[in-house]
């Protein structure tokens, strides 16, 4: 990024809580030995300590790649977070590396999850890849990936923009609310559920999804 880019990127901790959006997310170091990563620290031309941040995922996969490391922070913690490690800038929504540091990986190697945990601030819906939907229809089936064994597993998604990150574009979707999700995991046959994956290009749709014969999976008797 040149001085202009990096200008424009950097605000200064006093300047925070007017110029960064409630809602951050932040690069963070790879996870080890079972321990989650913590948020990376960089430093300026200036030596000064710096975290990283994007106003949006979208801006996050585009600048670092998909297999960058990060977390969903709120302002107010990612402020707490620099005063106590006197950090004092936080780089936004800058392109710093010419490289991805880190190869996309497709996240349907993950294990499934086994529950859904409620998560803070949230409205109660996931956003699930879905065949396409008719209006007026009121039967779904779901689109379900394989795992690493080759077994159907469920994707689900907090927010319709990871969807997108994680799927792309063209993918169809659903919203389901988090009590209803045993149900649509039973009556899809799937394994389990990836929450937020990232799926590999060849995983994903090139082009709008046309109408596909489909059976009964979510709403039927």
């Amino acid at each position: 990024m040149d001085a202009a880019g990096a200008r424009r990127a950097i605000v200064r901790l006093d300047d925070a809580e007017d110029r960064l959006p409630e809602l951050l997310f932040a690069l963070v170091t790879p996870a080890e030995g079972g321990q989650p990563g913590g948020i990376e620290l960089r430093r300026t031309a200036r030596q000064e300590l710096a975290v990283v941040a994007y106003s949006a995922i979208d801006l996050l996969v585009g600048a670092c790649g998909a297999g960058q490391p990060w977390v969903q922070i709120t302002r107010d913690r990612l402020m707490a977070f620099c005063e106590d490690l006197d950090v004092g800038v936080v780089v936004l929504d800058a392109v710093l590396d010419l490289a991805p540091r880190y190869p996309e990986v497709d996240s349907r190697e993950q294990s499934p999850l086994d529950t859904l945990e409620p998560l803070e601030e949230h409205n109660g819906l996931l956003y699930v890849p879905s065949r396409p939907v008719r209006e007026g229809q009121y039967v779904v089936e779901l689109e379900l990936q394989p795992d690493r064994r080759g077994r159907p597993v469920m994707l689900a998604y907090t927010t319709p923009e990871l969807l997108v990150v994680g799927c792309g574009e063209h993918q169809p979707w659903v919203a389901i609310h988090m009590d209803h999700m045993a149900d649509a995991i039973e009556e899809s046959g799937a394994h389990g559920v990836l929450l937020n994956p990232v799926l590999a290009e060849e995983s994903r749709h090139t082009g709008p999804v046309q109408d596909w014969n489909s059976r009964s999976a979510i709403g039927g008797e």
